[in-house]
């Protein structure tokens, strides 16, 4: 559902970066040249990398159907990735004292040129799905509670399904009958997807009033691409009047508004 690299706002140039704290410039330039030494050799892209990657874990996320399996391509994608992801962190800390070595993913892909969703679109649906995020995120502000209307968008803005389903017309996510996630009730869902998605950042959910907020532990104040929040931001601003209806609609508008960029 959530995208590997794009939780923030329109770039200019693709790079690659190191999220490993105390590391020093020299330390994550060597990093970084170790993970570009492993695409190299692998003769991929890190941008084919991060698909790759992005493709293995949406299909995690959507419960492994079969019809939607990951390509051979993108398999081989994402492990070239994570293998580039290991070679960073350990010329990154070569010599520090083991448990000071990062044993989660630090890599990211950023400024990237295109997103996953739009370069997946089918084209004469893309200019509907665009619209159709800021009307989601609308109508997940002032809803008062759950809405399987909007469960559907959501499904249909973020490519999970072909076409946009209605009430009276709805087509399973595969063939095994999946069924299309309940974002604006079902708040476990919800989260399970969002911690599978974002496996070492931090989720805070509120009951009373009903808010959310998303972030990287490891951000500074300014990244704001990696601080998302459902009502009050976090500066203390309100992005609308009302707290959402529910939690499961908190969590939920919460990611929709880390997904801006891919719809600007």
């Amino acid at each position: 559902m959530f995208t590997l690299a794009g939780l923030g706002h329109r770039r200019r140039t693709m790079e690659l970066r190191l999220k490993i704290e105390d590391a020093k410039p020299a330390e994550l330039a060597r990093g970084i040249a170790a993970a570009e030494a492993v695409f190299a050799r692998a003769g991929i892209t890190a941008l084919q990398g991060a698909e790759g990657l992005f493709a293995l874990e949406g299909w995690d996320i959507k419960g492994f159907p079969e019809d939607d399996k990951p390509t051979e391509d993108e398999d081989r994608a994402a492990t070239v990735w994570l293998e580039a992801d290991e070679a960073a962190a350990a010329a990154c800390c070569a010599g520090w004292p083991e448990d000071n070595v990062p044993h989660h993913q630090v890599m990211e892909l950023i400024n990237v040129p295109r997103t996953k969703l739009q370069a997946e679109a089918v084209p004469d649906t893309w200019p509907e799905r665009k619209q159709l995020y800021s009307d989601v995120v609308k109508r997940l502000e002032i809803t008062t509670g759950p809405d399987r209307q909007i469960d559907f968008d959501i499904a249909f803005v973020l490519g999970w399904v072909a076409e946009r389903p209605t009430l009276d017309r709805v087509e399973p996510l595969s063939e095994e009958g999946d069924r299309i996630p309940f974002f604006t009730s079902d708040l476990a869902q919800v989260e399970e997807m969002a911690r599978k998605a974002l496996k070492d950042w931090t989720i805070e959910i509120d009951r009373d009033p009903c808010d959310a907020h998303v972030f990287d532990p490891t951000a500074s104040d300014d990244d704001d691409e990696l601080r998302m929040a459902a009502w009050r931001d976090f500066d203390g601003s309100l992005y609308m009047q009302k707290p959402p209806a529910n939690p499961a609609i908190a969590l939920t508008l919460a990611m929709m508004r880390g997904q801006s960029m891919h719809f600007e």
